[in-house]
């Protein structure tokens, strides 16, 4: 019997990523708007205030803060059991380690000793460096290129197309546009855009933690 897998904050077409990634994999899948506003295409379409069971989850959103916020929804909602969903379809080495909550989109190449943090977000087709590391709830667009060594932290967000060369960190809610190349660290809150990267601008960061550890 399929396993039960719930996918929460589904108000984005991002979901239906997830979903088919949770079909490919054998599960029996529950969707839960949280805000209200989901496609009700997506399969077993149901509302927080739902008598659902506390089954396992992951989120259904693809953006860097749209995953802090539904993660701690999620908690407070009683959804207590995040669980790390890979697609099959994902090149996965077995020295990589996938933290509860995080999904891996269709695609993906994951090198040695890479980390996907807590509810972080790789998404289609994205290479990800060896010994590279996400932090909570942070996300990459389509077709992103993190080399080796590059830090992405809590809550910042990669557009697609970018490419972040080895060792950068890129800083706790910063922002890489699409098409960026990224040759020197970035600073919490700031947005970078072009080639190589520079700063559009800035703005100030909360402190980002995730609710199931």
């Amino acid at each position: 019997m399929p396993q039960p897998l719930s996918v929460f904050g589904v108000a984005s077409p991002y979901a239906f990523d997830v979903v088919e990634s949770a079909r490919r994999s054998g599960r029996d899948v529950v969707c839960v708007d949280n805000h209200g506003g989901a496609d009700d295409r997506l399969p077993r379409l149901t509302t927080l205030g739902d008598d659902t069971a506390r089954t396992p989850f992951t989120l259904g959103l693809s953006s860097a803060a749209g995953r802090s916020g539904a993660a701690h929804a999620a908690r407070d909602g009683g959804w207590d059991r995040p669980e790390a969903m890979v697609d099959p379809t994902a090149i996965l080495p077995s020295t990589a380690e996938v933290a509860h909550g995080a999904y891996v989109n269709a695609g993906v190449v994951i090198g040695s000793w890479a980390s996907i943090g807590c509810h972080a977000n790789v998404n289609r087709a994205s290479t990800i460096g060896h010994d590279a590391r996400l932090g909570f709830a942070a996300a990459t667009g389509p077709g992103v290129v993190l080399a080796g060594g590059v830090v992405v932290e809590a809550g910042a967000f990669v557009g697609s197309g970018a490419t972040v060369l080895p060792e950068v960190t890129i800083g706790t809610g910063a922002t890489v546009g699409a098409g960026a190349v990224v040759t020197r660290d970035v600073a919490p809150g700031d947005v970078v855009v072009g080639n190589p990267a520079r700063v559009l601008r800035s703005h100030t960061v909360e402190e980002l933690t995730c609710p199931h550890c």
